[in-house]
């Protein structure tokens, strides 16, 4: 019963604290920037109000329109039932998946707002999803090799191993595989959640959008579901990477509901962190042009590769 009230913790902490995170970051932005900027809260907010509203579809869409935040809303959920966010140990739903399958996850939300972008015929819709796509097709690759390097330190591809791997000795924390691997899955993270250098998170300019540009035409509770899926899978990929690759310290244990409570207050911390990291890549890099996106992704894959083939040559 621990493990199963855990298991509800953990995927609460997902669904409650994504919000709260960009949040966090549009305000550190602000900041930065020397503005005032939004609450922290003010996610919460802009979600009360789309829930509210009723919805204006367009009469071209179909189905599947209707149907892909649900859907993308549900994958980011099911995501966060097989990572490690708050626990050292594999909880009870744990066994639906691995780090790929994790990924696979990610890449079929990505997948159904793309259709739906497509179905109205829109434009914009059209836009997004082809430059999404573009980005996705070479992003993907090189999250999968990523995780290879994850299996060559820890001979599983299992997120739990990776983290004991890595926690349980600090030679496998300072390989070059591993550290590779890292600075990959953090160019990774920028990509996937449409931050600097690859788009101006919450611009509205045509020319710079492309994950926006998909969502343009939801409205109501669908844009509501869409925003805090986006919010998720931003939550989702940060815990990956401060819990597997940077600091794999501080989980708590999966046999108490204290051990949990206290693995939530140490991502909130390991959070902060991440979130000032890219608050600084946001705030002291330029967007790239579109075309060279490939160069940056190129050079993450190229990481990613090197890891893999220095982390076999290590263990031979």
């Amino acid at each position: 019963m621990t493990a199963i009230a855990l298991q509800v913790i953990q995927s609460l902490t997902v669904l409650f604290l994504a919000p709260v995170y960009a949040g966090f970051l549009a305000r550190a932005e602000a900041i930065v920037q020397s503005k005032r900027g939004p609450s922290v809260l003010q996610p919460y907010r802009d979600l009360a109000k789309l829930l509210r509203k009723e919805s204006a579809i367009s009469e071209h869409a179909t189905w599947i329109f209707r149907a892909a935040p649900f859907v993308a809303f549900s994958c980011y959920l099911t995501v966060s039932v097989i990572v490690p966010i708050i626990t050292d140990e594999p909880l009870p739903l744990a066994f639906l998946g691995d780090l790929i399958g994790g990924a696979f996850v990610l890449m079929l939300a990505s997948f159904s707002i793309t259709l739906a972008a497509l179905d109205t015929a829109s434009p914009a819709g059209g836009l997004g999803a082809s430059r999404t796509t573009w980005v996705g097709s070479l992003a993907e690759p090189s999250l999968i090799l990523v995780f290879f390097t994850v299996a060559a330190l820890s001979n599983s591809d299992n997120p739990y191993l990776e983290n004991h791997a890595v926690a349980g000795s600090l030679s496998a924390y300072t390989l070059p595989t591993h550290l590779l691997g890292l600075a990959a899955f953090f160019m990774i993270v920028l990509a996937e959640n449409g931050r600097i250098p690859i788009e101006s998170p919450g611009v509205s300019t045509e020319i710079s959008m492309i994950e926006e540009s998909r969502v343009l035409e939801y409205s109501g509770r669908e844009y509501a579901l869409v925003k805090w899926g986006s919010w998720m899978k931003l939550f989702l990929l940060s815990s990956i990477f401060m819990n597997v690759f940077v600091l794999p310290w501080g989980l708590g244990h999966a046999n108490s509901i204290l051990g949990g409570l206290q693995g939530i207050a140490a991502l909130v911390g390991k959070l902060a962190v991440c979130g000032v990291l890219i608050v600084i890549i946001d705030s002291s890099f330029a967007k790239l042009r579109f075309f060279r996106i490939a160069e940056y992704l190129g050079a993450s894959f190229l990481l990613a590769l090197i890891g893999i083939i220095t982390g076999y040559v290590i263990r031979s």
